[in-house]
């Protein structure tokens, strides 16, 4: 019986791994960008602070899921700052990323702005191996560790249109993971995070006095994995509800919609449903927000 505990221990390991090397696809990431981008720090000139949560519905019991909070300020004329905290657990494994973001104003003309951004921090992994309840010497020490975190974005915003870019770290630390060699033995092997970044845009239209719908894409790139693209639209009602479509490309459909009926207050939700071959591991993932702004 240990024996098939160590199995499907491994398999849910490689799981968890992934999600080490891969950072999590939000849902609503329009809404706290500057975790992905920290030229969006400040930049509606406000202050603002936003939490939430994703969680993946599994098959199997499993407490997976990400947290995280932005805070978002401009300051002067030119100038804002942000702090972003995201924690991520998936299976046994956790890292919890807390950065720090600044952000720069240039002034094109009358209407259009570009951003420089940047942001340093650093993020903290665990593995809970006693969490396994697995009596086997391979599972008796977790294993903690630190990693720096340095990113860098730019964002262009015209009366009527946005293109951004960004890579939320570009220092690629190593990460201890677990492995399974061609001989079925179990050992450990040192990993490389993986480099994201990410490029997206959009544009809005009037389609009435009331009514605004803002198509765009958003595609993430990560080093030897598949494009990650978004096609989305969203439309705009009177300023109080957005409601908006998704096709994440070969993988899945979002639906979302955004409630700002409360003054300063937004709230969102966003479910996703799996059309790839893995729909069969996952009913759909969940995610929430809460944005207050002043």
């Amino acid at each position: 019986m240990t024996k098939y505990k160590v199995l499907i221990v491994c398999l849910l390991l490689g799981v968890s791994f992934y999600g080490q090397e891969t950072a999590p696809s939000y849902l609503l990431y329009q809404y706290n960008m500057n975790i992905l981008n920290p030229a969006y720090a400040g930049v509606s000139e406000k202050t603002e602070i936003g939490f939430g949560f994703r969680k993946k519905q599994m098959e199997f019991n499993d407490d997976s899921g990400t947290q995280f909070i932005s805070f978002s300020k401009g300051i002067g004329r030119n100038l804002g700052i942000g702090i972003s905290i995201v924690n991520d657990k998936v299976f046994i494994s956790k890292e919890t990323s807390t950065v720090v973001d600044i952000s720069y104003k240039l002034q094109m003309d009358r209407t259009t702005n570009l951003y420089f951004g940047m942001k340093a921090g650093g993020t903290f992994y665990s593995i809970d191996f006693n969490s396994l309840g697995v009596n086997d010497p391979l599972f008796a020490d977790n294993i903690s560790t630190f990693s720096p975190v340095i990113g860098v974005g730019a964002y262009l915003k015209g009366e009527h249109y946005f293109i951004n870019l960004s890579s939320p770290n570009v220092i690629l630390s190593e990460v201890q993971s677990p492995r399974i060699n061609s001989e079925g033995e179990i050992n450990s092997e040192v990993i490389n995070e993986k480099l994201h970044v990410y490029l997206g845009g959009g544009y809005q239209f009037s389609i009435t006095e009331t009514i605004d719908l803002t198509p765009s894409v958003f595609s993430r790139f990560v080093s030897d994995e598949d494009l990650l693209l978004d096609i989305s639209a969203v439309a705009d009602f009177s300023n109080k509800v957005e409601a908006g479509i998704t096709y994440r490309l070969n993988t899945s459909v979002v639906g979302s919609v955004l409630l700002k009926i409360v003054k300063n207050t937004s709230f969102g939700y966003a479910y996703e449903s799996t059309t790839s071959k893995y729909s069969a591991l996952s009913s759909g993932t969940h995610e929430f927000i809460v944005k207050f702004s002043w």
